[in-house]
């Protein structure tokens, strides 16, 4: 569904919301955050943004420096979660964050003062869906998943009823679809969110990926990928031709595949290898905003 639509719904609910929780990927905790939900969602409602995956990033060297960049910036919250783990402490954060929020900020419109509503709002992938049903298990012990979760974008597709999350005040959360921003239209901003897995695979050439994590690799100073891939008896040195790598990685892992004309590497099998290293954090560094703060 359009961007707007999405909005529009989402503005809808607002009257009788107190509380925006964004949730985003902290392995890209500038890059593609959608702006539009500033403009029509932050600046009305107390906002709280949550890092999620941020067992994903090397969380001594980059905590602080992210925390500095967004409180710089207006930011009066960020946390980092990961809902997979359902760490407790991070829960709790999240927790303790939205009860302050809740407890000491006007409540505009509402006349119902019994209960409490949080709209949860991000990007595709990022773990909204999942940060619902950590925090429902946290808090009220409930295993069963509220809101379906899954491991690629587009899970959920609609605005979602309410889902109770917490008893003592009662406080509900309405889960959304994630809503990518169209000002990100640039060729780097669109490699990040796919290494992510942001967004759907066959929207993406993989050879055209895996070309830009090794350009990231090779930036950072992070030739690891010669040991990972396999292919450091092969090539001693860094390189930044995609295909070479590719052509050596599939030998090295003997990734062929048949032809009517006979066998020849597997370089999309290759470029999946490469791209699978990253996403399973197997490299030195996975924070690909690392140069924005």
């Amino acid at each position: 569904m359009h961007m707007s639509v999405q909005l529009k719904k989402m503005e809808a609910k607002l009257r009788s919301v107190d509380l925006v929780i964004e949730v985003h990927d902290a392995r890209i905790p500038v890059t593609g955050r959608n702006e539009q939900f500033f403009r029509h969602l932050y600046a009305i409602r107390p906002h709280i943004l949550v890092l999620n995956k941020c067992d994903l990033i090397d969380m001594k060297r980059y905590k602080k420096r992210i925390e500095d960049y967004y409180y710089d910036r207006g930011v009066q919250k960020v946390l980092f979660t990961d809902c997979k783990k359902r760490l407790p402490r991070a829960l709790n954060d999240v927790k303790t964050s939205m009860l302050y929020a809740l407890e000491n900020t006007p409540r505009f419109n509402r006349t119902v003062k019994t209960e409490y509503q949080a709209m949860v709002v991000g990007i595709p992938n990022v773990g909204k869906s999942s940060l619902i049903n950590a925090m429902r298990t946290h808090t009220l012990g409930i295993k069963r998943k509220a809101v379906e979760a899954g491991a690629r974008p587009g899970v959920t597709v609609r605005v979602q009823n309410r889902v109770r999350i917490m008893d003592k005040p009662p406080i509900y959360i309405i889960d959304t679809p994630g809503v990518l921003s169209p000002d990100h239209r640039n060729i780097e901003d669109a490699m990040k969110l796919a290494l992510c897995d942001l967004v759907l695979e066959s929207h993406v050439n993989l050879y055209y990926l895996a070309d830009y994590l090794l350009f990231w690799l090779n930036q950072s100073n992070d030739f690891s990928y010669l040991k990972l891939l396999g292919i450091q008896e092969q090539q001693k040195e860094p390189s930044d031709d995609i295909q070479e790598i590719l052509a050596k990685t599939c030998a090295a892992n003997d990734f062929r595949i048949q032809r009517s004309m006979g066998e020849r590497w597997d370089f999309d099998r290759g470029a999946k290898h490469f791209i699978q290293l990253y996403r399973n954090s197997k490299f030195e560094d996975s924070n690909l905003d690392h140069h924005l703060f």
